[in-house]
């Protein structure tokens, strides 16, 4: 057993060293200094960046659900998507594979609402099992998902 544990670790201390490789100065200040109404302030632009390296853990951890950010989240990454070269390079040293970021999901009627509503509860509950209640925040559900594209 603690073999696997050890892996588990070194895995997730591997993946975290790559996060750490971001840009995070860039998204920061594109976060701040926004022209546009999602301006943030400091305090607000640092947690929302702390939101986002953990839904990037998560992405990571579980490659195969499907992931709904909160706003603040999904605001990061619009703002790392802002450099698309960027973007792509970080996702292929994280994952090997782009991150499709599908936008406008859960408008399209009822059913797609539904199924929206709940992708955004797993990913909530995710957020805790693995960081503690209240990690994701308060901020309601972007319209978007978040998926990994193999290409």
């Amino acid at each position: 057993m603690a073999p696997k544990i050890f892996c588990q670790f070194r895995k997730n201390y591997n993946f975290f060293n790559k996060v750490k490789l971001i840009d995070w100065q860039a998204i920061f200040f594109s976060l701040i200094k926004s022209h546009k109404d999602q301006k943030m302030s400091v305090i607000q632009a640092l947690l929302a960046i702390q939101q986002y390296r953990r839904l990037l853990f998560l992405i990571q951890k579980y490659p195969y659900i499907r992931m709904v950010p909160n706003q603040e989240i999904d605001t990061v990454l619009h703002a790392h998507i802002a450099n698309i070269h960027q973007f792509e390079e970080d996702c292929q040293n994280l994952f090997s594979v782009y991150l499709q970021h599908v936008p406008n999901f859960g408008v399209t009627g009822e059913a797609e609402r539904l199924e929206w509503q709940l992708a955004f509860a797993q990913t909530q509950k995710l957020f805790e099992l693995n960081f503690g209640q209240g990690a994701m925040g308060n901020s309601p559900a972007a319209c978007c998902e978040i998926l990994l594209k193999n290409t």
